[in-house]
């Protein structure tokens, strides 16, 4: 049996600042009370303020930690769960959006390299990024990181859910994070929950542990939006209520109705189950669609990005099972109804086997592919740029969505009729409801 000095006793029975006791992880994680202190797993968290970028990192020894950042320091928050690491979390405060910043995270005196990152900037004509779902430790997942870390001009990554498929095994959390890092050092990755999070054993505590979305330990916050460039993100979570009188429920109608469309033209919304899916193992998920669907196309929202089945599709946009606007040469207008986009294609086996005939709603899907998505938002036109990309470097899909009406349609309405864009969805959920009722 390991007999802890003396000296090392006493530090440990000390009280730490911003840490758990040394009950508490005596209780649920006696295992950090030795082991190296060295920084690993070092990611970017973003806050929704652009002046404050949180960095969270583990070390398998229990110990303080801080941020050192641009000449200034902060002391980390210090906490664990029933595995054996220990966590950290810092704030690097008073950032300005755009200008560069370098930093550094230590834990028990041990420090880190130097990272650098770029705060965001809301009020930036351009903003790109990465989007992913069901990404896992494959050969395939590995492949997408590796391409994630390569794209330079990407400025943050998000994920639909199934990050790293631990479903219970810890240490496949602590391999993920640091395969990320290079990565995840220098752009925040934001993460909506999936139904892989929710663990056997732990449930979401792990994800709470790693992931934070409100600027506290140990978070619970499954729902939260983010302001960036043209753009309004919105981050629900499938695997919690969303029934109309849930508290997620009645957030989103809050926070889609608070949008404002001339500092953020385009609405995404970001969840782990997708609304439309022709896959035949998941599929659509019904009962997602009819709490939620009618609130998503009455505020607007121009893109629903899930996961879940492992395959890439996107919709027309589409309301109530139906096609409201087929665009123009890989153009859309937007204000008619979401278009609907399942990429799970991160890393994950593909679920082979589609359902036909294809809906018309099923505008573009393959199931035998892998790779990631990239969005562009660009301030001068007002547009919205997306492209399906696949790790044989081949571009498997791409569309074009705009403020602006199409050429053929420019008196914002479809077949000639001057505001009908923004009826039909209304009649087709309408219609889809009648049918629901037969």
């Amino acid at each position: 049996m390991r007999v802890l000095a003396p000296l090392l006793v006493l530090m440990l029975l000390a009280p730490l600042a911003h840490a758990q006791s040394l009950g508490e992880t005596l209780q649920e994680c006696p295992g950090t009370l030795t082991g190296s202190t060295q920084p690993q797993q070092i990611h970017l968290q973003m806050t929704d303020d652009a002046s404050v970028m949180n960095v969270v990192w583990a070390s398998e020894g229990r110990s303080t930690g801080e941020v050192e950042w641009n000449g200034q320091t902060a002391a980390s928050t210090d906490f664990c769960y029933n595995h054996d690491m220990a966590f950290h979390m810092a704030s690097m405060t008073g950032l300005v959006p755009g200008e560069e910043v370098t930093y550094r995270v230590s834990s028990g005196g041990d420090w880190s390299g130097e990272f650098n990152f770029t705060p965001i900037d809301s009020m930036d004509d351009h903003f790109q990024w990465i989007a992913i779902a069901d990404h896992g430790d494959s050969s395939e997942a590995m492949d997408v990181s590796e391409s994630i870390i390569a794209d330079t001009a990407a400025q943050m990554v998000t994920i639909s859910g199934d990050i790293a498929y631990a479903d219970g095994e810890q240490s496949t959390w602590d391999n993920w994070f640091n395969f990320q890092q290079d990565s995840m050092t220098s752009i925040p990755w934001v993460a909506a929950v999936g139904n892989h999070e929710n663990e056997p054993g732990y449930e979401f505590s792990p994800y709470e542990h790693r992931f934070d979305s409100d600027g506290q330990s140990e978070s619970e916050i499954f729902w939260y939006s983010r302001d960036f460039p043209g753009v309004h993100m919105v981050f629900m979570s499938t695997e919690h209520d969303y029934s109309e009188g849930s508290t997620q429920y009645s957030w989103l109608a809050q926070d889609l109705a608070s949008v404002n469309r001339d500092v953020t033209p385009f609405v995404i919304v970001y969840g782990h189950k997708p609304m439309y899916s022709s896959n035949s193992y998941h599929g659509s998920e019904v009962e997602l669609r009819v709490a939620l669907e009618t609130m998503y196309v009455t505020n607007g929202v121009d893109l629903v990005i899930a996961g879940h089945d492992h395959f890439y599709e996107r919709t027309f946009p589409v309301a109530g099972d139906t096609v409201v606007d087929t665009g123009k040469d890989g153009r859309f207008a937007r204000g008619y109804a979401p278009i609907h986009l399942v990429i799970g294609i991160a890393g994950r086996s593909s679920y082979e086997e589609l359902d036909e005939p294809q809906p018309e709603w099923s505008a573009f899907r393959e199931n035998s592919s892998y790779g990631w998505t990239k969005l562009k938002y660009h301030g001068d036109t007002k547009e919205l740029a997306f492209t399906h990309h696949r790790i044989d470097g081949t571009i498997g899909d791409e569309f074009i969505l705009q403020v602006a009406p199409l050429a053929s349609n420019s008196d914002g309405g479809i077949m000639g009729i001057p505001g009908f864009g923004t009826i039909l969805p209304i009649l087709a959920m309408f219609g889809a409801a009648v049918r629901r009722l037969r």
